[in-house]
């Protein structure tokens, strides 16, 4: 009896090809994930290193990314993405990570440009707020090269 008639062997391929539940990268596992990065235990325990400041600012962080109501569609991200030459298949958990990190991102440059705005008085962020956040920010610094005009 052949490997194809006895069905072994192609339901054996076919879960070697088939990503598992446990590999694959659903919203519901991102959401697990955040939270146990920002678990209030981690914060309030005393061990006296530089754990609990990490801590500390990743439960702060954690607040705000919590507030982020609006997400950008998978399906655009793919296509962005596939709009590339050298991109092949894009898995299904990409865009999905791929969106959320990019609501990290925005998130994180709105509050740090809205701590400079404050520090400097203001209670709007403008375009000289944030261009002076990513000046000044390490985070920030692959952004430099695109409000900086081009030196020759």
């Amino acid at each position: 009896m052949s490997d194809y008639e006895s069905g072994a062997s192609s339901e054996d391929r076919g879960n070697a090809l088939a990503p598992s539940e446990s590999s694959t990268a659903t919203p519901a596992h991102l959401e697990n994930f955040q939270e146990g990065d920002a678990s209030s235990d981690d914060v309030n325990s005393s061990g006296g290193n530089g754990e609990n400041v990490r801590s500390g600012v990743r439960s702060r962080d954690a607040q705000v990314f919590d507030k982020i109501k609006t997400h950008f569609p998978p399906a655009k991200i793919k296509k962005i993405m596939q709009t590339d030459e050298d991109i092949g298949k894009v898995s299904q958990a990409t865009p999905v990570i791929t969106g959320r990190s990019l609501e990290f991102f925005i998130a994180l440059l709105v509050e740090k440009s809205s701590q400079v705005a404050r520090d400097q008085g203001s209670k709007r962020i403008s375009a000289d707020i944030m261009k002076k956040t990513i000046l000044t920010d390490e985070k920030f610094d692959f952004l430099r090269e695109v409000i900086q005009p081009q030196e020759q």
